[in-house]
């Protein structure tokens, strides 16, 4: 009889804390930014931060944000009284302690926890607190553990929380199996189920997986198979996500209970159908345990290179501590049964420092020290096998499955054989036999096979069932199709009128966007007529603004000419200032035949080039600097040539009477003030000798003095003189409105 290798089947649905979705978190934090009740809030956050907790991969960044994300949940949870859920935060900050490598401080937690639990009466906690307590104690320390166990499940209890309660038992079953109590483990998986029935969830295919998984180990094989079967049944007939994450472990335990019966053929079938369903899903734990499963069979078929090439692709793809030992044994099992010590050995080297490690106890410790005296076996070792197997002897009690007992027969058999004790080989080969025998009786052949005459036949029923409701369903479905016809015919003749009422309303505005056409291509040549016009309007301003300064230059010019017969000093001024003052409009409309807007001046240019004109004009030998500030300011005609005027006027009577040394600055400004009810103000200062006292009150009979006045006025302004250490005039005005 071929080495039987136990695994375990509890593992499979723990696999969704490792398969993340990172659309999980994008929820979860888009649930929390529309969230407005702080329950809820601390509820995502819970939820994110669990997220990054079991995300693959042990990343500080990861652990810190878990850290950050629970500590505000469990702040919002205290300020909504939500005690239960404030327990489970800092349950989780314990599992993250844990994770960051801090297991005094884990402990700590979980302790406080717990301690919040109870002072609040929080049951459900407490259950919850104990049952994560429990699973931190070592299996050795059988009685605490017990212990544990016993309190989550009385605090479960008192909550009247079926499913919970259904949830601490399987734990407590797994743990059980582990142990070696299998009959007590089938007991609390019977109660998990019968729990988790009056919730009124018939989906208990985990719950008889355990049972048949813990039935097979104590070699009840036909009851096993019984509870596979129905397993089966239920993951076969209810199509659900529940169901189809149990398919590959309720595949993989029926391959077991078949492999255990020599049926070879479905075993097979069954462990191969498990490990698609696995593989599809990406569930690492069910993949090594099935990979495992599959090289065993391979192994008893025979197929030695086949069982190697699955291990090696796997163990590739998939790497794993938790299964290490069983790796370890099934390559050692392998290369010993080809007796290939030489690639044998790495692997019992591997199980040799596992068990001088003392701690590996149950079902791991059995199968390393079959595989280590298989392999002493195989490199003929003979003697050194017999500590180990009187160590395998000293394990067995009376929940042993005989399948273990029937290896130990036969191992011993093996080495007595080979060390000449053949009274004692014969012991155990009779030993060996019996219990061979017993699990292979005919009688024990035939109830299994009419319990899978039974299930078939059952199977068969409920297709006839399935194949009625089809029938059902095909009529219901026909009927509707004749309805939907009907509904059809009836839509597409709607739908002609309509298209033919579309068809007439399009027409009649086809014909408005005609009529549209015309009457816009009308006012589009009417638009071109007017566009000429204005064009035509803009050249002839262009060309008279272009003639008056050209007639004013001829005036200047006629000016110039005439001051050249004429001796008396007084009248040779007149003229130069006249002259000046034609100038300052003449740029005026130099810069409007220049420019395209017809009817604004800009200032900037306009003072520089007044300026400049007026300096070259007096070439004096005064050395006069000229400091110019302006704003970006444009002025209607009508106010820049007042403007222009008054500049004049000032600027002539700095040069010509501030200075009597030869250094002076002139400062002129521009600016927009925008102080009620004016909007700009003029200044033109000099640091000259000033005016003589009678004059600065305004009082004199100057005709510059005179003009500014009346140009201030015009532009309906505030003329201002202020005669100390030189002259400072400002004029303030208010930009005419709508030209700002």
């Amino acid at each position: 009889m071929k080495i039987k290798f136990i695994l375990s089947i509890f593992l499979f649905w723990i696999n969704s804390a490792f398969c993340q979705d990172d659309s999980l978190l994008y929820r979860y934090m888009d649930s929390l930014s529309h969230e407005q009740e702080t329950g809820r809030k601390a509820h995502f956050l819970y939820e994110a931060a669990k997220y990054y907790l079991e995300k693959p991969g042990e990343y500080q960044k990861d652990l810190d944000s878990a850290q950050s994300l629970n500590k505000r949940s469990q702040k919002l949870h205290l300020a909504a009284n939500r005690k239960t859920e404030a327990a489970m935060n800092m349950l989780l900050d314990a599992r993250i302690q844990e994770e960051m490598g801090k297991p005094s401080l884990a402990k700590d937690q979980k302790e406080a926890s717990l301690r919040f639990a109870q002072s609040h009466h929080l049951n459900k906690a407490a259950a919850i607190i104990y049952l994560s307590m429990a699973n931190d104690i070592k299996d050795v320390a059988f009685d605490q553990k017990e212990g544990i166990f016993k309190q989550a499940l009385l605090q479960a209890a008192k909550t009247k929380d079926k499913l919970l309660e259904s949830k601490i038992l399987m734990e407590h079953s797994s743990y059980l199996s582990s142990y070696g109590d299998y009959t007590g483990a089938v007991n609390t998986a019977h109660r998990a189920a019968t729990l988790k029935k009056q919730t009124g969830d018939q989906n208990v295919s985990q719950e008889l997986v355990s049972v048949a998984g813990n039935l097979r180990l104590l070699l009840r094989l036909k009851e096993a198979l019984k509870y596979a079967l129905q397993a089966r049944r239920i993951v076969e007939n209810e199509n659900t996500r529940t169901t189809r994450d149990d398919m590959a472990a309720v595949y993989n335990i029926v391959g077991l209970i078949y492999y255990d019966l020599k049926s070879n053929k479905e075993a097979l079938a069954h462990y191969q159908k498990a490990f698609e369903i696995a593989k599809e899903k990406d569930d690492r734990y069910a993949i090594h345990t099935i990979t495992l499963n599959l090289a065993t069979i391979l192994s008893r078929l025979n197929r030695t290179a086949d069982a190697l090439s699955l291990l090696n692709n796997v163990t590739k793809d998939y790497i794993s501590d938790t299964y290490a030992i069983r790796y370890a044994y099934l390559y050692t099992m392998l290369y010993s049964k080809t007796k290939d010590t030489k690639k044998a050995r790495p692997y019992y080297q591997q199980l040799l420092k596992y068990y001088h490690t003392g701690n590996i106890t149950g079902q791991e410790k059995h199968i390393m020290m079959i595989g280590i005296t298989s392999y002493l076996f195989a490199d003929g070792q003979i003697n050194e096998m017999y500590p180990y197997l009187a160590e395998i002897e000293r394990s067995l009690t009376k929940e042993t499955s005989l399948l273990r007992v029937s290896e130990l027969r036969k191992l011993r058999y093996l080495a007595d054989s080979a060390r000449g004790d053949f009274k004692s080989a014969f012991n155990n080969f009779a030993a060996f036999k019996s219990i061979n025998d017993s699990i292979n009786s005919v009688d024990r052949a035939k109830e299994l096979t009419a319990l899978q005459l039974d299930y078939d036949t059952e199977k068969k029923d409920h297709d006839i069932v399935l194949l009625k409701q089809k029938g059902q369903l095909q009529k219901s479905l026909l009927e509707r199709e004749a309805i939907i016809r009907n509904v059809f015919i009836g839509s597409l003749i709607i739908l002609i009128i309509f298209v033919g009422f579309l068809y007439i309303q399009n027409t009649i505005k086809k014909r408005s966007n005609e009529k549209l056409t015309l009457k816009q291509e009308e006012i589009n040549r009417q638009n071109d007529k007017l566009r000429q016009l204005i064009a035509e309007k803009e050249w002839l301003l262009k060309e008279i603004h272009h003639r008056v300064k050209n007639n004013m230059q001829i005036i200047i010019s006629l000016l110039n000419t005439q001051s050249a017969y004429l001796e008396n000093q007084d009248a040779i001024s007149a003229i130069q200032n006249s002259q000046n003052r034609m100038h300052a409009m003449s740029l005026i409309h130099q810069k409007l035949y220049q420019t395209d807007n017809l009817s604004r001046i800009d200032m900037k240019w306009y003072i520089q080039e007044l300026t400049d004109y007026l300096k070259d004009s007096f070439q004096s030998e005064k050395s006069i600097k000229f400091e110019i500030q302006v704003d970006e300011i444009t002025l209607d005609v009508s106010q820049a040539v007042p403007v222009g005027l008054i500049l004049n006027e000032a600027i002539n009577n700095a040069i010509k009477h501030a200075f009597d040394q030869r250094e002076g600055i002139v400062f002129i400004s521009f600016k927009r003030v925008k102080a009620v009810p004016f909007d700009l103000i003029l200044s033109i200062a000099d640091n000259g000798i000033g005016l003589q006292r009678d004059l600065s009150n305004g009082e004199s009979d100057s005709f510059g003095m005179n003009l500014m006045h009346g140009l201030t006025s015009q532009l309906d302004g505030e003329f201002k003189l202020v005669s100390d250490q030189g002259v400072f005039i400002t004029i303030q005005f208010p930009q005419k409105e709508g030209e700002i």
